[in-house]
């Protein structure tokens, strides 16, 4: 895994070359996989976020380059409901075998899911939208906080944003969002 992550920060490596190298054989099974995702909590306001939407009939879509796996354990174990697009995770006999979720070969972001690529596709299919991205990865969120029109961001993706002077709104919590939201936000 070091020698990996040295060919990642290198550049020899992207996003999802690293992922496919580190999981694709992976072995953990499912129920310990399960055990360890009943450890993760949601965000403070993840509830009141997804409320906020739902309250106002506005899409509300998880881009994730994590797994499909998880995000629908995460669904049943905090019992709570949403869209989503990730990579695929899919495990036999506690072997693991990953596909990415939508690669954009036109992005430098190199992930298993193009957040960019998404936010556009959506940006045509509704041109009178505001579109809003929530994130935190500096590698993962760059590209879609970069295309959306409102961005949210928090630690490594605030950096990033920061460096390469692209205007976002700072928050901590998700309860913070909802706050802004509730203030006209844009």
């Amino acid at each position: 895994r070091v020698a990996l992550g040295k060919r990642y920060q290198s550049g020899e490596v992207d996003a999802w070359t690293y992922a496919e190298m580190l999981f694709n054989g992976f072995s953990f099974g499912v129920e310990e996989l399960e055990t360890f995702l009943k450890t993760i909590d949601l965000d403070p306001g993840a509830l009141s976020l997804l409320d906020w939407c739902a309250s106002r009939s506005i899409p509300f879509k998880i881009l994730s380059d994590g797994f499909d796996f998880n995000l629908e354990a995460l669904q049943r174990i905090h019992d709570v409901r949403f869209d989503f697009i990730a990579n695929q995770l899919r495990i036999e006999d506690g072997i693991w075998s990953i596909r990415p979720g939508g690669r954009n070969p036109n992005c430098d972001c190199g992930t298993g899911v193009c957040k960019r690529a998404i936010v556009e596709a959506r940006r045509k299919e509704a041109p009178l939208e505001c579109i809003v991205h929530i994130g935190n990865g500096r590698v993962s969120d760059r590209c879609g906080a970069e295309a959306a029109d409102v961005a949210f961001a928090k630690e490594t993706l605030a950096e990033e944003l920061t460096t390469r002077g692209v205007p976002f709104r700072p928050f901590e919590t998700l309860l913070d969002v909802v706050e802004s939201l509730n203030s006209g936000w844009a």
